[in-house]
C-alpha cells in the first residue's frame, strides 16, 4: 500500500518539475492564476500530500507501536484522491471552477478516510508522545486545509467570502505549509532522523515546548493573515522560535550520532534544513510588511511560496524517501531470502552517483528558480526550471534503479548455495 502512494506522488513530482519550463511565462506573471495554481496543487496534493499519506500507512503504526486499523479503506481512499487530485489539476489548467469543486470534494471525501483510519490507529495508544502529538495535529490542520480548500473552490461560483481572495490564500497556504506538511516532517523528524543517523532523542523538553509554539503561532498567523492584522509579526516570531528549538534539537541529534558519514538521505535533509532557516527569515520578513513595494512584496511572497515548497519540503521529502523506499522493497525481495542466498543490503539499492547528480542539479536549479520569481528574471527562471527538469529525470533514474529490484529477471541473484555448504 505505501509503494502505491510513493510511485504516484513520484510521478506527480517529475511531472510537474517536468513541466515548469514551459510555464515560465506564468510564473512571471502574478501567483494566483490557473496555470500556477495547477502546478501548485500537483506538488501539493499529488507529491507531498500522497506521499506523506503513503509514509504514514508505514511509519505511523511502526513509530507508534501499534497496527493500521484499516488497509482495504487505505485502498479505497487511494483512488478516490488520485481522481480528485486529477480532477483539481486539469480543470485548474482548463480554468473550469465546477471541475475544480467536484474535484475539491473527493480530495475532501479522501481526506477524511484518511484521518478517519489515522485517528482509529492512534486511539488505540497506550500514551501519547511527542510524535503522536505532531501527527494528531498535523491531522487536524490537513482537515481544516482542505474544508478551506472547497470553500474557496465553490466561492469561484457562488462568490460568498466577500472577496478577500488574497488574505484567504496566504492563510490556506500557511495552514497547508505549516499546519500539514512541516507539523508532520517535525514530528517524523524526531523519529527519523535519529534512527538513519544512529542517534537518539534524548530529552523531550525542548520538541513539547516546540510543538506548542508551533500550534499557538499557526493559529495567531492564520486568523491575522485572515483580517489582514499587524499582529500577524508576533505570531511570525513565535513559528520562528519553534523552528529554532527544532533545529537546535536535530542538531544535537546529529552532533551525538553515531554514524560519521553523511549518505545522500542525510544530506539533503540537511540541506531541508538550512533552507527552512532562509524560509522563516522571509516569513518574518514580510510579515513586517516592509518591502518597497506591493509589486516586490507579490514577487517575494511567490519566491518565499517556492522555496518552501522545493527547497524545504520537497528536499526533506526526497531526503526521507531515499532511506524509506530501499528498505521497503528490500523488505519486499529479499528478506525471506536471508540465510538462504546471498542478497544485497538495503544501503546498495540506491547506489551513489544518480542521487549525487540529482542533489546538485536540485539545488542549482531551486536557487536560480527562486532568484527568477523574485527578481522576475526570465533568464533566470528558463534555466532554472530546466535544470529543475534534468533533476526530476535524475530522481526518476535514482527511485527506479530501487524498484527494479521488486522485478525479480532484471535482478537476479545467484544461484542457491548448498544447504550446510
Amino acid at each position: 500500500m505505501p509503494l502505491r502512494y510513493f510511485v504516484t506522488a513520484q510521478a506527480a513530482f517529475v511531472g510537474a518539475l517536468l513541466w515548469a519550463p514551459w510555464q515560465v511565462d506564468n510564473l512571471l506573471d502574478f501567483y494566483y492564476q490557473g496555470n500556477v495554481l495547477a502546478l501548485t496543487h500537483l506538488l501539493t496534493l499529488g507529491w507531498i500530500t500522497m506521499t506523506i499519506m503513503g509514509a504514514s500507512f508505514q511509519l505511523v503504526p511502526v513509530a507508534l507501536e501499534t497496527t493500521l486499523w484499516s488497509e482495504r479503506l487505505a485502498c479505497w481512499q487511494y483512488w478516490i484522491m488520485l481522481i480528485g487530485v486529477t480532477l483539481m489539476v486539469s480543470h485548474f489548467w482548463m480554468g473550469h471552477h465546477h471541475g475544480v469543486a467536484i474535484g475539491a470534494g473527493l480530495v475532501l471525501i479522501a481526506v477524511t478516510l484518511f484521518v478517519i483510519n489515522m485517528g482509529r490507529t492512534m486511539w488505540q495508544l497506550p500514551r501519547w508522545d511527542i510524535i503522536g502529538r505532531h501527527v494528531a495535529a498535523a491531522l487536524v490542520y490537513l482537515a481544516s486545509t482542505v474544508i478551506m480548500g472547497n470553500l474557496m473552490a465553490l466561492d469561484k461560483m457562488f462568490d460568498f467570502l466577500g472577496g478577500q481572495v488574497l488574505r484567504t490564500i496566504h492563510a490556506h497556504a500557511h495552514l497547508a505549509g505549516i499546519g500539514w506538511a512541516s507539523m508532520m516532517i517535525f514530528g517524523a523528524g524526531y523519529k527519523l532522523i535519529p534512527m538513519f543517523s544512529l542517534s537518539e532523542l534524548r530529552d523531550e523538553r525542548l520538541p513539547s515546548l516546540q510543538f506548542w509554539l508551533l500550534n499557538v503561532g499557526l493559529v495567531g498567523l492564520y486568523l491575522t493573515l485572515l483580517l489582514h492584522s499587524s499582529l500577524a509579526v508576533l505570531f511570525a516570531i513565535l513559528i520562528a522560535a519553534a523552528v529554532g528549538l527544532f533545529l537546535q534539537t536535530m542538531r544535537e541529534v546529529l552532533r551525538t550520532r553515531r554514524r560519521p558519514r553523511l549518505d545522500w538521505g542525510l544530506r539533503h535533509s540537511l540541506s531541508a534544513l538550512g533552507t527552512l532557516v532562509m524560509v522563516t527569515v522571509l516569513g518574518v520578513w514580510l510579515s513586517t510588511g516592509w518591502v518597497s513595494s506591493d509589486e516586490f512584496g507579490a514577487r517575494l511572497t511567490f519566491g518565499y511560496g517556492a522555496l518552501a515548497l522545493l527547497g524545504w519540503i520537497s528536499v526533506m521529502i526526497i531526503g526521507m524517501m531515499y532511506k524509506i523506499i530501499p528498505f521497503l522493497v528490500w523488505h519486499h525481495r529479499y528478506s525471506d531470502l536471508v540465510g538462504l542466498r546471498p542478497v544485497p543490503a538495503a544501503t546498495q539499492l540506491l547506489g551513489e552517483s544518480t542521487p549525487r547528480t540529482e542533489f546538485w542539479l536540485l539545488c542549482a536549479g531551486i536557487v536560480m528558480t527562486v532568484a527568477g520569481v523574485i527578481f522576475t528574471s526570465w533568464l533566470l527562471l528558463q534555466v532554472g526550471t530546466v535544470t529543475l527538469a534534468m533533476a526530476g529525470l535524475a530522481f526518476a533514474v535514482a527511485v527506479c534503479r530501487i524498484y527494479r529490484h521488486l522485478v525479480p529477471r532484471l535482478t537476479p541473484l545467484p544461484e542457491a548455495q548448498t544447504v550446510g555448504a
